[in-house]
């Protein structure tokens, strides 16, 4: 086996590796659907007062899980209540966020195959010119992925001072309207629906001050 033909078959093995990472993730999603957060909040609550700390517990290995992290804050809520629901799932969101990052930090991108190497390259060179702008904007978007963003973001090797700023400041507002859905889950009130409503419409106008913010002050200077 000549050189050119070892690195093909290395590269086989590579996309066979992530292939079989994405099929585990389709499977484990596809078995979390049964999963309500009232479910998830009688397992904990079944613990009494050490139910906060087994949330925390579980924070850690969440990401590896692919748990839904949604099901994970929604769940805070209902066992916790709005704020000190709020207060463990931020707790929990970091630790999980963390732990991603430095997992996928040290594991590197070597087992990637090359074309994705360079993306993820490209992209570290990008992020780590705004540091903790970029990571601020990417964690505002409601719609991507908070473990993709967070294991994505130790494989670009992307500094961990920035990334755990703009990641607690880009999802902090998010976790708490979702923790207060939680804990109305079981009796929404006509004020309470009004309170959900304006803190999801707080989510989605903050992301477009601050983006403007930061480009205004960036063009002013």
């Amino acid at each position: 086996m000549n050189y050119k033909e070892a690195i093909q078959e290395k590269s086989f093995y590579k996309y066979i590796l992530i292939f079989f990472i994405f099929a585990l993730y389709l499977f484990l999603q596809n078995q979390y659907n049964a999963i309500r957060p009232d479910m998830f909040r009688n397992i904990l609550t079944s613990f009494g007062v050490f139910s906060p700390v087994l949330f925390l517990l579980f924070s850690f290995i969440r990401p590896f899980a692919f748990f839904p992290i949604t099901i994970f804050y929604l769940a805070s809520g209902l066992a916790f209540g709005p704020f000190w629901g709020g207060i463990l799932a931020t707790l929990g969101a970091i630790a999980g966020a963390l732990t991603a990052h430095m997992v996928a930090q040290k594991a590197g991108i070597e087992f990637l195959p090359s074309a994705l190497q360079e993306k993820i390259f490209n992209a570290k060179n990008m992020i780590n010119q705004n540091g903790f702008h970029s990571i601020l904007m990417i964690r505002f978007i409601p719609l991507l992925s908070f473990d993709l963003i967070s294991f994505a973001s130790g494989l670009a090797n992307i500094h961990r001072k920035p990334y755990m700023l703009g990641t607690v400041l880009g999802t902090t507002p998010r976790i708490f309207a979702y923790t207060f859905l939680g804990s109305s889950i079981v009796t929404i009130s006509d004020a309470n629906l009004w309170t959900i409503l304006f803190l999801f419409m707080i989510i989605f106008i903050l992301p477009l001050g601050v983006y403007k913010k930061i480009h205004g002050y960036k063009f002013n200077h």
